[in-house]
């Protein structure tokens, strides 16, 4: 029977901290409209379930560390970036009910999303990971570098819709607002800790065999608080939303909210 490492130590952390975010999550799609809410609150949800198959694949390889189970883990840890970016858009969808800004813009945003993220899946499959090592290809940097540009087009559409919407923000688009705002930080950290493995030759922080400290504190910490600071958020706009808003609100346009002047 093998031995509970460190790095299995965090993966139990997953465990716990992404099926919290994942239900918190449901709460407010369900509070807000399944249809209305869906291209935000599916990507924690998204983002949760891989993290969570994730952790699964790393507990598993204690005993069995086979070739499978170690791409399995790669993958999940490379793709959480995709939908972890799409949050950001969503709230930006939901912030934007004036459509101030072009939808099609937006849903080119989010296509660069998937783009990333069929890059990084095509990347790792095509990866020799049969040690249990894992070096990122020409592919998986560029998918990468996606999710670098996606970041930087985030905060200048922030800035501009701010900047357009600061006079007329209701209390439901100044809590998204903060949301974004207060957890940038940590998401930034995040993609600065999976630029570093992807692009630097730097064993520390390797896919799956990088020093485990730092894959706490720059990885699955930073992405906890990134994503408990949206849905915290979140869940405080969708709360403070009068019965009869949240009652209309599922019959809204998709995308439309209504918030509190």
């Amino acid at each position: 029977m093998g031995t509970v490492t460190y790095r299995d130590g965090i993966a139990i952390l997953q465990l716990i901290a992404f099926p919290v975010l994942l239900v918190t999550a449901l709460v407010i799609w369900k509070r807000t409209g399944w249809k209305a809410a869906g291209k935000t609150w599916r990507f924690v949800i998204s983002l949760s379930l891989i993290r969570i198959i994730g952790s699964i694949c790393a507990l598993l390889t204690i005993n069995h560390p086979t070739e499978n189970i170690y791409i399995a883990e790669a993958v999940c840890e490379l793709i959480g970036i995709a939908p972890l970016m799409l949050v950001y858009v969503g709230l930006l969808r939901q912030i934007d009910t004036e459509q101030r800004m072009h939808p099609k813009f937006l849903g080119a945003v989010a296509l660069a999303c998937f783009v990333g993220l069929i890059l990084g899946i095509a990347g790792i499959s095509i990866t020799d990971n049969s040690t249990g090592t894992f070096h990122a290809n020409g592919i998986v940097k560029g998918a990468m570098a996606v999710f670098l540009v996606v970041f930087v087009v985030d905060l200048a559409i922030t800035g501009w819709l701010y900047s357009q919407l600061r006079s007329k923000l209701s209390v439901f688009q100044k809590k998204l607002f903060l949301a974004i705002v207060l957890s940038w930080p940590f998401l930034l950290v995040r993609l600065v800790y999976s630029a570093i493995g992807d692009f630097a030759d730097d064993s520390r922080f390797a896919i799956l065999v990088g020093d485990p400290t730092i894959y706490l504190c720059m990885d699955v910490l930073e992405e906890i608080i990134a994503v408990s600071i949206c849905v915290g958020f979140g869940l405080s706009a969708v709360l403070g939303m009068k019965p009869m808003q949240q009652a209309g609100y599922r019959g809204v346009k998709p995308d439309l909210i209504p918030g509190e002047v």
